[in-house]
């Protein structure tokens, strides 16, 4: 759920107009009294004031950081030449699996955030290594690779994305220990970045992609992730996403 507002303070009145307008625009309505910080991804407002007046500002608050998310995914995508939409796609995928695995709605959050900007590091990594279709060197590879590093480094800095930082940077940790940049396995790996691991190469199997001609099936991606069940991917969260029914089921 991108749309989140936060209420610090107000009456019964503030509180009506907020649950009524949350319900009708798709928000996560949070009570803020008592919190040491304003969590991320949280339009935050004051309950002082008209009601209603309160409620449609949190409102666009809420819808700006949302469409700010989408802007930057669409950047990130564009800057990787993939097609339109991919990472709305994903984000598609994460809601979709975030609910058969009961998530709190603030994982829930990171999660569809993170889905959308867990790339952010490629726009640091140069063309000539990040477009190149031909078989990347050894140092290449090493660079590109540092974009889950520079990624994670970006979204520590943005208060939008302080909870995500461990998703963007484990995302391509192995459960063998396989991955990187770490090369950490198990459950030392962030169970959201467990997560986002099998999301991320579902996606990226059944999308166009510019290095290379076609793309999966969903019958094809999903005997890759049984394959690669307790190698790449958390076999626990493997099962439930082949029990999920997540993604299309036919292409």
């Amino acid at each position: 759920m991108l749309r989140r507002i936060g209420v610090l303070g107000g009456d019964a009145a503030t509180q009506a107009s907020l649950d009524t307008l949350c319900g009708k625009n798709d928000c996560e309505l949070l009570d803020l009294a008592g919190v040491d910080h304003i969590p991320p991804g949280v339009a935050a407002i004051a309950g002082a004031g008209d009601p209603d007046v309160a409620a449609e500002g949190a409102l666009q608050m809420a819808r700006r950081s949302e469409n700010m998310l989408y802007l930057l995914a669409e950047a990130i995508d564009c800057r990787e030449d993939k097609a339109p939409g991919s990472s709305h796609r994903l984000m598609q995928h994460a809601t979709r699996f975030a609910e058969a695995l009961h998530l709190s709605n603030s994982d829930r959050s990171a999660l569809e955030r993170a889905s959308l900007v867990h790339d952010i590091g490629k726009l640091k990594i140069p063309n000539g290594v990040l477009l190149k279709i031909s078989g990347l060197t050894y140092d290449e590879w090493t660079l590109l690779q540092q974009h889950t590093v520079i990624g994670a480094d970006m979204v520590r800095e943005m208060d939008l994305f302080q909870d995500i930082e461990d998703i963007v940077r484990c995302h391509h940790e192995c459960f063998d220990g396989d991955g990187y940049p770490n090369g950490i396995e198990g459950e030392a790996i962030p169970y959201l970045a467990r997560i986002m691991k099998i999301l991320d190469v579902y996606n990226a199997m059944t999308s166009p992609r510019i290095y290379r001609e076609g793309h999966a099936t969903h019958k094809d991606a999903i005997a890759h992730l049984r394959e690669e069940s307790g190698k790449h991917f958390d076999p626990d969260l493997t099962k439930a996403f082949i029990a999920g029914k997540i993604g299309k089921t036919e292409h």
